[in-house]
């Protein structure tokens, strides 16, 4: 049983969390109408509706690498959301993409079944910095058949998001809030509805109490 003055210090970390923290991202966007709303903001479809959320999900290969996905959604339509938090710069991030959209499809793409029944895949790699350095918020990987301009769609779309760069953007709104996590700030509505519950009521600091350990070793 956690004595009161372990429980206020742990009250009193937790609140200073952020969601560039991959463990509390997962925790905030564990909760479909919080993680529905990062998701309208940063592809821009106003009416997407997220069916399922799965946070921290491990895919495992016997002869592979694992892979453990801080957010995993489904749509009503079946399409997959793949969030990932990165705060260091040192990873190849492009190959980092590649590697879990590749997991995602073995995960997905069940025996027997044909390749024009793989789910289309949303790859939104989210980091503090500006690992491309070109001073956007926002870069979407567009594929082209050599130098024709003909769009390749093979289903897999990735999307790298910064906190970094502000350029006014709704994106960069989400980004901001995302640096601060301020439970008072209400600006994005069910989102914020979300971190206001785990940072401010009972229910919600009882979750982050157990997960604050993992946080700060993060």
């Amino acid at each position: 049983m956690q004595s009161i003055r372990l429980r206020q210090d742990l009250l009193a970390q937790a609140k200073q969390f952020n969601l560039l923290s991959n463990v509390f991202m997962s925790v905030a966007l564990n909760d479909i109408p919080a993680c529905q709303h990062v998701l309208r903001i940063i592809t821009g479809i106003e009416d997407l509706k997220v069916k399922e959320v799965r946070t921290q999900y491990h895919i495992s290969k016997l002869t592979s690498h694992d892979a453990v996905l801080d957010i995993l959604a489904e749509d009503g339509e079946g399409k997959l959301y793949n969030i990932e938090i990165q705060k260091g710069d040192a990873l190849d991030h492009a190959r980092r993409t590649r590697f879990y959209g590749s997991m995602i499809d073995c995960e997905f793409l069940q025996k027997g079944k044909n390749y024009d029944e793989m789910p289309e895949v949303q790859i939104i790699y989210i980091s503090e910095t500006d690992i491309w350095k070109k001073g956007k918020a926002v870069y979407q990987v567009q594929k082209i058949l050599n130098d024709e301009d003909m769009p390749y769609d093979d289903g897999k779309h990735v999307t790298y998001v910064n906190a970094a760069v502000d350029d006014g953007s709704a994106i960069a709104k989400l980004m901001d809030y995302f640096k601060t996590a301020d439970p008072k700030d209400m600006s994005q509505g069910d989102l914020s509805k979300r971190v206001q519950f785990l940072k401010c009521e009972k229910g919600g600091q009882d979750i982050m109490c157990q997960v604050t350990d993992r946080i700060l070793e993060e």
